[in-house]
């Protein structure tokens, strides 16, 4: 029998916001605006300097690409913020109805069940844990699909104007990420720890308030 291939935890929530995909599609597309606008300064001052090595004396070439550095830079801020907000609203949608669903899971729970349970696991559960899930949803899905195209553009242009430079550059890459890695062996178990922690103390609260 084969077993059924298990959804990731982005594919999960992914399904979880689908009455507002249409928000949260429109929010990725402005990240990804805000960050090529962003990307627009840093060409106008690679063109700054190519112009001032080659001797160009033209005030107005210089005023141009200002502008359009400006332009880039205004742009950014403009598509992000919009974005920004666009996420947080689809968002706080999507938490509403996920805490309107556990409400009405929690009315057919065995009173037994109910009475066994801390209240303070139940807050754990509708309040944190749902809330937990808010940068995800917010930041996560649209700036990460964004910001992952700044990379993949500069490593584009990197082979383009040489490719042993390109190359070498992502030897900074491998090593950050080796790093990284050495300092993340220890999270899983960490983070299991403060997880346990919080919830012995959210349940240590709730009950001492109902006391």
């Amino acid at each position: 029998m084969k077993e059924e291939k298990k959804e990731s935890p982005i594919g999960v929530l992914w399904g979880w916001g689908k009455p507002y995909h249409g928000k949260f599609i429109g929010s990725i597309a402005l990240a990804v605006l805000g960050v090529a606008c962003q990307m627009v300064p840093y060409f106008c001052v690679a063109h700054i300097v190519t112009l001032m090595l080659s001797g160009d004396q033209n005030f107005s070439h210089y005023t141009a690409a200002c502008v359009i550095a400006l332009c880039g830079y205004l742009g950014k801020v403009i598509f992000s913020n919009l974005s920004t907000t666009i996420s947080h609203t689809a968002t706080y949608y999507t938490l509403r109805d996920l805490r309107e669903n556990i409400t009405e899971k929690l009315a057919r729970v065995p009173m037994g069940t109910i009475l066994d349970t801390p209240s303070g696991q139940y807050k754990t559960t509708i309040v944190d844990r749902v809330e937990g899930m808010e940068p995800t949803f917010a930041h996560l899905i649209p700036e990460m699909t964004a910001n992952v195209l700044v990379p993949l553009v500069i490593i584009v242009y990197l082979f383009v104007m040489d490719w042993r430079m390109a190359l070498l550059s992502l030897v900074t890459l491998v090593v950050g990420l080796a790093v990284m890695s050495a300092g993340m062996k220890n999270y899983p178990v960490k983070w299991e720890g403060a997880v346990k922690a919080g919830k012995q103390m959210a349940n240590a609260i709730v009950e001492y308030i109902g006391v």
